[in-house]
């Protein structure tokens, strides 16, 4: 029976919004701006993805072009590891705009990644970008306050409340039946932007995969989730104010402090309480590090006369010219082991300060679900920020592994007593790996997800609870 009776008020408010111009005016508008935010960022995909591939082919060309040469040289010409796009980049912008897409890879020196843009102006420009993910966090939610708002306090000012409570209708039933209602509209609206979602990832045989088909299914879940979250705020509002227009305030205030206010604000204490360095600045410090622990170009580094005691004893040898090896080449593999080691040390520390401000951020998630749903949306999509530390990580790993490879051709096939005037062939370093991007599974991607997951869905539980609680029956009752 209770069944019955919100089933009846649902297909009673789904009647009387069909039946409203303005629903329909509003859903034509947005499923154009999400029509042409997915075309644009569909085609941005696919030229990012494009260059990037023939960007890669180029570099390993021109490596593998180079002429028969010292490997030290070689390892000083470098070359570039390019970001590849995330397969769901086109439907959730993330930090992609924000940080670098390529690195350069040279001997000696670890680089961040290049062409990003700056990041005051990133910060400030986040609101304006037109990306699907944005239209449904950002917009979405102001449609459902539009079409709500008055949905309990217009009943009360018209006094139609009082009436249906009076005949026996359940305060609870009512709400269940108009969330119903406002839960099959928001269905409706997100269900065509996710289907051509798929049908965009099928269309690219080289994208679509059962985790890219597994990560468009917790997406639209995710924001499903998010619907029914501001449905539950609007009818609490709604049941808590005697007048639309006090609903219609509440609610609009409510979502700048949330969506706007809250995040630049956290994202600004948070930097505050937890500073990383800036690139130059890092870079400083690296080479202020290594310098400290010893100078390779110097004869009398006290570190460095160190490893050459311990080379001449190992080799049982009174001098460098005797070695059955190139003391220059080890000491390149050496050089290029403490500055690597410096390197991740003060990375991992930038890590931590990274990851210290998100968790200062995920403490706010209980009370702003904004905040759980935006970060949930990035990494289901592969575009947050620990994945792109990933790819930097992946892109020195490489740098290290290359450059020590032609450290060792240095050590054994060059002569120390002429060292600088020989040449090795170029087939030494042709058969050497390329850079392949190794994307990260949906699992690692969900790794660190379980506060945002678990706060968003206790507080939309919560808040589901609030509203069939007899108090907020009482309060309607009074109000009409």
């Amino acid at each position: 029976m209770s069944n019955g009776i919100s089933w009846h008020v649902c297909k009673h408010e789904l009647k009387q919004k069909t039946k409203n111009n303005t629903l329909w005016l509003l859903f034509a508008l947005m499923q154009l701006l999400l029509a042409v935010a997915l075309f644009t960022s569909w085609q941005q995909y696919q030229q990012s993805r494009a260059l990037q591939i023939s960007s890669q082919q180029l570099v390993e060309q021109q490596w593998l072009a180079q002429p028969d040469r010292h490997p030290h040289r070689v390892a000083h010409f470098g070359h570039f590891a390019f970001r590849p796009p995330s397969a769901l980049s086109y439907f959730d912008i993330g930090v992609n705009n924000w940080v670098g897409n390529s690195v350069f890879l040279e001997a000696h020196k670890q680089n961040s990644a290049n062409f990003a843009k700056d990041d005051q102006a990133a910060t400030l420009l986040r609101f304006s970008e037109l990306s699907v993910a944005n239209l449904l966090l950002f917009v979405w939610p102001l449609v459902l306050i539009g079409l709500g708002f008055s949905t309990i306090s217009g009943d009360q000012e018209r006094g139609t409340l009082k009436q249906m409570l009076a005949m026996g209708v359940k305060f609870s039933h009512l709400l269940c039946g108009k969330g119903l209602a406002y839960t099959l509209l928001s269905g409706a609206f997100l269900l065509p932007v996710f289907i051509v979602s798929i049908v965009l990832s099928l269309a690219s045989d080289a994208v679509f995969t059962s985790d890219v088909f597994y990560r468009i299914g917790l997406l639209f879940v995710l924001y499903l989730a998010y619907c029914v979250f501001w449905i539950s705020v609007v009818l609490l509002v709604s049941s808590l104010t005697r007048l639309p227009k006090h609903s219609l305030t509440a609610l609009v205030t409510l979502w700048f402090v949330l969506l706007v206010l809250t995040p630049r604000t956290l994202a600004d204490i948070a930097q505050q309480l937890h500073p990383h360095k800036s690139r130059n600045m890092l870079s400083l410090a690296v080479q202020s590090d290594i310098r400290k622990v010893g100078n390779s170009h110097n004869p009398n580094d006290p570190h460095f006369n160190e490893f050459k005691q311990q080379i001449l004893k190992k080799y049982a040898v009174e001098t460098v010219e005797d070695l059955p090896v190139n003391y220059r080449g080890l000491i390149m593999q050496e050089g290029e082991r403490i500055s690597s080691e410096i390197y991740q040390r003060h990375y991992q520390h930038q890590l931590d300060q990274f990851n210290a401000q998100q968790a200062f951020i995920s403490k706010f998630y209980w009370l702003n679900p904004y905040l759980a749903v935006r970060d949930l949306s990035m990494t289901i999509s592969g575009v947050d920020s620990r994945h792109f530390f990933n790819f930097e990580q992946q892109a020195e790993q490489h740098r290290f592994e290359r450059t020590q490879g032609l450290n060792k051709i240095h050590t054994h096939e060059i002569d120390h007593h002429n060292d600088r005037e020989q040449r090795v062939s170029s087939s030494m370093w042709q058969n050497f790996p390329k850079f392949d991007y190794q994307p990260a599974s949906l699992s690692w991607s969900l790794k660190h997800s379980f506060v945002a997951v678990s706060s968003f869905g206790l507080i939309t539980l919560i808040l589901l609870a609030v509203l069939i609680t007899p108090r907020i029956q009482r309060k309607a009752f009074i109000h009409a």
